[in-house]
């Protein structure tokens, strides 16, 4: 594969950036994650609930309660003279829940699948960044090396225009010969400022998705063999294993069953343990000091709430059914992708060779050409259309090299495996290290990210 190595190693003449440093995919990736603010957003959101577990785990400790107030008191009795008196309370309560339908351990099983909901959509939302940086990435590696390709089929339609210039100037070639080359050199130069266009739509679109610009180098990314499932089956195995989208629909329907739960413990009895010590002065018209402790196990039961709560069980079952609806549709939707990514990665492998082939055999033509042309065996138009034939090859060729390596990519985000094989933990996120090692080429960026992460 001689020719997709040199085709790779193309130089790629660009116009300047503002960032002057190389960078790998990997490294462009892991800045692109940290300062999504999507990927933000739910980490935000991942925090919320966290604390939410907290809360709904609240409900197996005591509750204390103080309470104290001074004022005025009347009191009428009978038969008697009004009482006027200064009123003085005091009062310390603890209520510790002893069972209560088991509507605490379902609110803390609610919340915790939850929070493994959300922790699934943020590795979603991450492998989903992910995804679009190493398609913007390469995207810009293959419009670099499409520009400079057509830059370099330029160059030799200037070589043959001077080429035919001359000979007509010696009396050999005909105008029309010349008319034809300035035709095929004006689209050549049209070729090059469409390829220049292309490029500048990758490079917005790379700002768009990592928030800011390329750097003046790119490295090719290296994949490895043995990140790539070897059959469809071991992939779809290793999809329902780790794809955070199935993880994430298993982790509603269990916040779904848990809230069911929830709402059953409403047609129990709760039953409490309530200690209340008070200290009271000049109550209900005795003056003097009234104290006093109590030490209850207290029984409630409601009898009746209107049909409410039968009513919220009922709306539970339907979520419950509604959640599963919803993972059944989230697995169909991750067998589609994949079967996609499957099928795009296999058939540009397999288009590979031919491609290569193909560009060999055209720039084989094209010299044989030239050698007949300059004998006077081919004619002008002949030249021409083999070297446009050889400039459509390549491009095809070195579009099919980047494209099959973001089928890869595809592939491999299709299985949920993405963030792993590019070695990058969402624990670390937070972690002052991980911030150092990712950007520690490019004080710029530090110093951006010191305004979203103060370490």
């Amino acid at each position: 594969m001689k020719i997709r190595h040199s085709m790779l190693a193309l130089a790629i003449a660009v116009t300047p950036f503002s960032l002057s440093y190389a960078q790998s995919l990997n490294t462009v990736i892991a800045e692109a994650v940290l300062s999504n603010p999507q990927v933000q957003s739910v980490m935000n959101a991942r925090n919320a609930v966290f604390e939410e577990v907290k809360q709904a785990s609240a409900g197996y400790r005591p509750k204390i309660d103080i309470g104290v107030g001074v004022g005025y008191e009347k009191t009428k009795n009978f038969p008697g003279d009004d009482t006027e008196l200064k009123r003085n309370e005091a009062n310390l309560s603890l209520n510790q829940m002893l069972f209560d339908g088991f509507r605490t351990s379902s609110e803390v099983d609610r919340q915790s699948a939850r929070l493994n909901s959300i922790n699934h959509r943020l590795r979603e939302i991450s492998e989903e960044t992910a995804l679009e940086a190493a398609r913007a990435y390469l995207e810009i590696l293959k419009r670099n090396s499409l520009v400079e390709q057509a830059k370099n089929t330029l160059l030799t339609h200037v070589r043959i225009f001077d080429q035919i210039r001359r000979r007509s100037e010696s009396g050999v070639g005909t105008i029309a010969s010349i008319k034809q080359a300035e035709g095929r050199l004006a689209l050549a130069e049209v070729n090059v400022l469409s390829a220049e266009n292309n490029r500048l739509d990758a490079l917005s679109s790379y700002e768009r998705v990592t928030g800011h610009k390329p750097a003046s180098s790119l490295e090719d990314p290296i994949i490895e063999e043995s990140w790539i499932p070897e059959t469809f089956e071991q992939a779809l195995e290793r999809a329902y294993a780790k794809h955070p989208t199935l993880k994430l629909a298993s982790s509603d329907v269990k916040a779904a069953r848990a809230q069911y739960e929830a709402a059953r413990s409403l047609m129990f009895p709760t039953l409490n343990l309530e200690v209340n010590r008070t200290w009271n002065n000049n109550i209900d018209g005795v003056e003097g000091r009234n104290e006093d402790l109590t030490a209850m196990v207290r029984l409630r039961y409601n009898l009746y709430n209107g049909g409410a709560d039968k009513a919220r069980v009922r709306q539970t079952r339907h979520q419950i059914d509604e959640a599963k609806n919803i993972q059944s549709d989230a697995a169909r939707q991750t067998l589609q992708s994949l079967d996609l990514s499957w099928n795009a990665y296999e058939i540009l492998g397999r288009q590979m060779d031919f491609l290569e082939q193909h560009v060999t055999s055209t720039e084989s033509t094209r010299d044989s050409y030239l050698q007949q042309f300059n004998i006077g065996q081919r004619s002008l138009l002949d030249l021409l259309d083999t070297e446009n034939e050889v400039f459509s090859s390549q491009n095809a060729f070195n579009e099919a090299i980047y494209d099959h390596m973001l089928a890869q990519y595809r592939l491999l985000s299709g299985t949920g495996e993405l963030l792993d094989v590019l070695e990058l933990d969402l624990r670390s996120l937070q972690e002052n290290s991980f911030v150092a090692n990712v950007v520690e080429a490019s004080p710029t960026l530090m110093e951006r990210l010191k305004g979203l992460y103060p370490f």
